[in-house]
């Protein structure tokens, strides 16, 4: 072998032996973008809220545990999360007071949305099943209802339904995008039943969840 070829094959060694080793170009990780969602978990502390008809469950108490898995699945997709509370208390010791302060939660500066997370009650204890309500007129906020309301039906089996306009408190005080979430009716007994299934309860709040992102963060169009 000549010094020529004897050079050229060192060199290309060298250069096979470089690529082999050098570090991989590191890419950074996605993160979701800069969103803020104000979560209400209804009643709390003495307002228990509606009471269920077989077992005398709270609704304070599912509001609460349905309502801490929802920000726990937000956040572990990059989302930064408010609550008006997080624990069985109320936010103040007489009713106006715990609205007025819950009323100036949902109306913090640079929400993207906010979600009130309840239990329903009705007369008639065959009906049945979540629903989801938005402020009248509010295009967003019927948007955001109904996103929720897809997922939530498709995740529990239940048939689809339309999300549903009404004048509350928890959508009329909040300047950014709101909805309210009855997550199903205590005065039914099956639906009583699985609100207190721990697997229930998660399968909901990922729903839901997965319903406040694809308001946030739309699919694309094909």
């Amino acid at each position: 072998m000549n010094r020529i070829s004897a050079l050229f094959l060192s060199l290309l060694l060298f250069a096979c032996g470089s690529a082999e080793t050098a570090a991989p170009v590191s890419t950074p990780a996605p993160t979701a973008a800069p969103f803020l969602v104000v979560l209400d978990f209804g009643h709390g502390g003495f307002d228990g809220g509606a009471v269920g008809a077989e077992t005398g469950v709270k609704e304070s108490d599912l509001n609460l545990a349905i309502g801490l898995q929802v920000k726990d699945a937000l956040e572990s997709r990059g989302l930064t999360v408010l609550v008006t509370r997080a624990d069985e208390a109320a936010l103040a010791s007489t009713k106006k007071a715990d609205m007025r302060a819950r009323g100036e939660l949902l109306q913090t500066p640079g929400a993207s949305c906010t979600v009130s997370i309840h239990m329903n009650k009705f007369s008639d204890r065959s009906v049945s099943g979540p629903m989801t309500f938005y402020q009248p007129g509010a295009e967003e906020g019927r948007r955001l209802a109904q996103c929720v309301i897809d997922r939530v039906t498709e995740a529990v089996g239940k048939k689809p339904r339309l999300a549903n306009p009404a004048n509350n408190f928890v959508t009329r005080v909040p300047s950014a995008p709101s909805a309210l979430v009855e997550c199903g009716f205590l005065s039914n007994r099956a639906d009583e039943q699985d609100l207190q299934d721990e697997t229930y309860q998660k399968t909901l709040a990922e729903a839901i969840a997965a319903g406040i992102l694809d308001f946030l963060m739309p699919p694309a169009s094909p």
